[in-house]
């Protein structure tokens, strides 16, 4: 008798969510073979068998959360073999939560309503508009509403709607909903203080368009992304401090520097990571930024491909946004929002000229980076950006 359990699948996972069972009690199943699919903190993956036999016993239903190391089924040589041990109470509906409270018997005191005065034909346009007769002031004796009072608020955008219409009501994975909630724990816990720069890409596009050639003989895409990349992965290197993450009072500076890309799919943003980017060449980001993101939209994307990274980069200036600042993807110290690259007349020796100019927003955690360090770093990534040729060196 073989226990399947709850794999942690990441440094910071704690549980998983059973979404489905691709076997059913009784089933043989081989080894390695895909047994369930489970939803982590970052993304959705399949289980695969410990062991060769048969699904004796399931223990754990589709929706239930259950903690990493947990048992969720056994695989038996046979379907005769006895199971000597069930699970424990450990596991939860996804929505529920980690700890049962006393909930104590409220007393709500009723309400008194005043009755409404309003004539029957009132009453009639009430109904058929969905019209709050409570939020009417009548016109008519003794205060009752009649049937201009229904007229003047409707002409007037006055009335209120008795109920809202719900068009459609969404239901939002389990990576959305942690999301939702690291979000939220970043923007009220964590002291965001952000920094602007602009840059000049006039030199970062001649070289992308002298590269491009190259780069698609090898059927690889060029972006100005993997420029960004580049740069900000070299400023790493050069700030190790901004390098780090924060986490119950440690600031733990990474050897390796990773660079985590916000991508934008249909269930969510996700942020796979380019490891080691300050090691490889643009050819090399070019290439793991477009499998990462094909991965990402596939839902694809391995809980190894999620981790490692200290820094973060949003870019919106494909969509049009010319300026944006981010949340902090704790336990991350910075993350850095980037926008379009329009052309625009600036002042550079003292001659008005037009060039493709981006913003870029820094944000910190101010317990940790403090301004100066923070401006040094983007200084340092527009340096890269501006003297391309920086890029190129080992």
């Amino acid at each position: 008798m073989r226990k399947v359990m709850m794999p942690k699948l990441g440094e910071t996972m704690e549980e998983g969510e059973i979404i489905k069972w691709l076997k059913k009690e009784g089933d043989s199943v081989k080894e390695g073979e895909p047994l369930l699919e489970i939803a982590t903190d970052k993304a959705n993956m399949e289980v695969e068998a410990v062991a060769s036999g048969f699904l004796r016993k399931i223990l754990a239903s589709e929706g239930e959360v259950i903690p990493v190391t947990h048992t969720i089924a056994f695989i038996a040589d046979s379907m005769d073999e006895e199971i000597l041990e069930e699970k424990g109470k450990a596991s939860r509906k996804e929505g529920e939560k980690k700890e049962e409270e006393e909930i104590s018997p409220q007393v709500t005191e009723k309400a008194v309503t005043k009755p409404v005065k309003a004539s029957p034909l009132a009453k009639k346009l009430a109904k058929e508009h969905s019209v709050d007769l409570s939020s009417i002031e009548g016109t008519g004796p003794a205060g009752r509403i009649v049937k201009e009072d229904i007229l003047r608020a409707l002409e007037q955008g006055e009335a209120q709607a008795g109920e809202a219409v719900i068009k459609e009501e969404i239901s939002l994975c389990r990576s959305e909903k942690v999301q939702m909630q690291h979000m939220a724990k970043s923007k009220k816990e964590v002291p965001h203080v952000y920094l602007k720069i602009e840059v000049d890409f006039s030199e970062a596009m001649k070289m992308r368009d002298d590269l491009l050639g190259e780069f698609e003989k090898e059927k690889i895409h060029l972006s100005y992304t993997d420029l960004l990349i580049k740069s900000c992965a070299r400023a790493l290197d050069k700030l190790p401090r901004m390098n780090s993450t924060f986490e119950e009072g440690r600031l733990m500076v990474h050897s390796d520097v990773g660079v985590g890309l916000a991508v934008a799919r249909e269930g969510g943003l996700i942020v796979p990571v380019i490891k080691k980017a300050n090691k490889k060449d643009l050819f090399q980001i070019a290439r793991d930024r477009i499998e990462l993101i094909d991965k990402a939209k596939g839902d694809k994307l391995s809980l190894e491909e999620l981790e490692g990274a200290a820094f973060t980069l949003s870019n919106l200036g494909m969509v049009g946004i010319k300026e944006f600042a981010a949340i902090i993807n704790i336990p991350q110290v910075s993350i850095l929002a980037v926008g379009e690259i329009k052309k625009r007349a600036v002042v550079q020796e003292e001659k008005v000229v037009i060039r493709p100019m981006m913003e870029m927003t820094l944000s910190c955690d101010h317990r940790v980076i403090d301004g100066y360090l923070g401006a040094r770093f983007l200084q340092e990534i527009k340096k890269g950006l501006e003297k391309p040729s920086l890029l190129l060196l080992p």
